[in-house]
């Protein structure tokens, strides 16, 4: 991977750096140049500081081919980027006619009329490239260093402004200057579940990382119900295809095939919304710790509603009762977090809107509400169609934000191994 195209990234704005706002952009921006045959050589974190801005320059120039920086070219007194990239290039601010076109139609997008004396956004850097904001005011900025051979391009730091003026301003222009560079770069995923590191590459398969390096980079990726590993080499689409087929023969011919339930890198809900829509079927969520976070998931994806009929939260012992119809001596008796209540969970929900499959989820978040027999992190995820029903007991670490992801995306797992028909009853 070393051989790609380099890319640097330096993030501006001192509410980055004083936790007020995360940064979004440096994680979205690697996957994007990977797909691109792009690679991120680094990233680094930076205060609106014209000193800061200028070493970091420096030092991201001499890495790379290519630097993008996010934030710092607003309107305000802290955005500083404009004119310290001016300063490091030794060329003047001046008002430039070309770039008070372009910010005129970018407040016209939003039907707003642009008024100069608000802002300084026409005065630019001579020598500089001004694009479109499709999302936003400001525009970029874009800078050819002819004797470096480097190309410099500064966007806007909010994330949704950031992505399309990388994607449909900032890309065409990397390929003008970089095109003959360009190398195709993939990815072969194995997702797992339910086993640890440590168990894959020194018990399982411990030559594992060795002969998955013969196909090209492998790394080890912990993820909410497993582990990925992914195994990233340049090629065509041909050997592609070879290297993938090959590392699943490996994989299916090794002791780590039992818990391989993907071999890509599609998310759950995409492929449960893909196996519905092939095999026709509908589903239900009933959730109680996780307080509708799952069904969250799945209507992100637009055409949910074709196949997801209906969710309900219950999140105490009543509503469960008359909401899905769990029995009250099965409350008593075995308490809210328990397969039997799961269970009964998942089959009211299935009866209520009358839907193929439907699952349910029981649990303990924390960091309060364990006992001594049950701990934090145990849950007990439901599940129901016209033949069988039941529950399944997990034990999940983390703090109570990590659980509910935990806790939803392996309810998720089971449904769609329900709906493919491949759920260990």
């Amino acid at each position: 991977m070393s051989n790609s195209l380099n890319v640097s990234m330096i993030v501006i704005g001192d509410e980055i750096l004083n936790g007020r706002t995360t940064d979004l952009n440096g994680s979205w921006l690697s996957k994007f140049l990977f797909k691109k045959g792009l690679n991120l050589k680094s990233l680094r974190f930076i205060r609106d500081d014209s000193k800061e801005i200028d070493q970091a320059l420096k030092l991201s120039l001499n890495e790379s081919e290519i630097v993008i920086t996010s934030g710092g070219i607003g309107p305000t007194i802290d955005d500083k980027t404009k004119n310290a990239l001016a300063s490091f290039f030794g060329k003047r601010i001046t008002e430039r006619e070309d770039v008070a076109r372009i910010v005129t139609q970018n407040y016209v997008q939003f039907g707003r009329s642009w008024t100069p004396d608000h802002n300084h956004y026409h005065f630019f850097p001579e020598e500089f490239i001004a694009t479109n904001n499709p999302r936003g005011l400001a525009p970029g900025l874009v800078f050819f260093e002819q004797s470096l051979n480097k190309l410099i391009m500064a966007g806007p730091g909010v994330p949704r402004e950031f992505t399309e003026i990388v994607e449909l301003e900032f890309f065409p222009i990397i390929k003008k200057y970089f095109n003959n560079q360009f190398k195709e770069n993939y990815q072969t995923v194995i997702r797992t579940k339910g086993v640890p590191e440590e168990k894959i590459f020194f018990e399982l398969c411990p030559t594992l990382w060795q002969d998955l390096e013969a196909f090209g980079k492998v790394s080890s990726l912990p993820h909410t119900i497993g582990i990925d590993i992914v195994v990233s080499y340049h090629g065509s689409e041909s050997i592609h295809l070879e290297n993938q087929q090959q590392i699943k023969n490996f994989i299916e011919n090794s002791l780590l095939a039992q818990y391989v339930w993907q071999y890509g890198n599609n998310s759950l809900n995409e492929l449960i919304l893909a196996s519905s829509r092939l095999r026709n079927k509908t589903f239900s969520i009933a959730e109680s710790c996780t307080g509708g976070l799952t069904s969250s998931k799945i209507t992100d994806l637009s055409g949910s509603s074709q196949f997801y009929m209906g969710g309900v939260i219950t999140y105490s012992n009543q509503a469960k009762i008359d909401l899905l119809g769990v029995s009250p001596q099965t409350l008593e008796v075995h308490g809210a977090v328990s397969a039997e209540v799961a269970k009964q969970m998942a089959e009211g929900v299935r009866k209520k809107f009358k839907t193929d499959y439907a699952i349910s989820i029981t649990g303990i978040a924390g960091p309060t509400g364990q006992t001594k027999d049950k701990p934090l992190g145990l849950v007990y995820i439901g599940f129901a169609n016209e033949l069988h029903s039941g529950a399944k007991m997990f034990q999940m670490p983390g703090d109570r934000i990590r659980r509910k992801e935990r806790f939803s995306d392996t309810a998720l797992l089971i449904l769609l191994e329900m709906i493919n028909e491949k759920l260990d009853q």
